[in-house]
């Protein structure tokens, strides 16, 4: 699953026309909110760490862009990749508000793969600032859908929501 969904990403990438596709690089904070409920209550943690990744934004429209993306995060010593496919709608020229899935791949070895999802589905919001045709300022958060647990008995769960808030650079 994880081979297939990276070789579409790539052919998505190589695929698209140049004249109406801009590919960029990215940066910045990252911090994990982590939630685990049980029957008898539940607990949250969060931890900061970094990402950095690339993209491509292509064109859908006059004031439409879509922008699929590959990002390495790290928090903690725990590696992933972030797969966001952002809709960026331009509110105005230098202004767009972003929303879509975003998927996330961990990176570190399942010691238990019957009971833990290592890959996750999350919806993700977000906006953006372009201070030139080549430099912005994104933040972007993303709330898991899926649980964390696989077959976990009723009232078990364990959820991951993330928060970007970095620079990018259009090529």
């Amino acid at each position: 699953m994880k081979k297939l969904f990276l070789v579409g990403a790539f052919a998505l990438f190589t695929g698209v026309s140049a004249q109406q596709t801009k590919f960029g690089a990215t940066a910045g904070m990252l911090t994990g909110f982590a939630k685990v409920k049980t029957p008898m209550g539940s607990d949250s943690d969060s931890q900061t760490g970094f990402y950095a990744g690339f993209f491509a934004e292509i064109s859908a429209g006059n004031n439409f862009r879509i922008q699929p993306g590959i990002n390495y995060a790290n928090i903690d010593n725990s590696s992933a990749l972030q797969v966001p496919i952002m809709v960026k709608y331009y509110v105005d020229p230098k202004f767009n508000l972003q929303f879509g899935p975003q998927f996330l791949f961990d990176l570190e070895k399942n010691i238990l793969p019957d009971y833990y999802n290592s890959t996750n589905v999350a919806l993700a919001l977000g906006g953006a600032y372009e201070f030139t045709p080549k430099l912005f300022v994104e933040t972007r958060y993303s709330v898991q859908l899926n649980n964390h647990l696989k077959n976990a008995p009723s009232g078990y769960s364990v959820k991951a929501n993330y928060l970007n808030l970095g620079l990018g650079y259009k090529f």
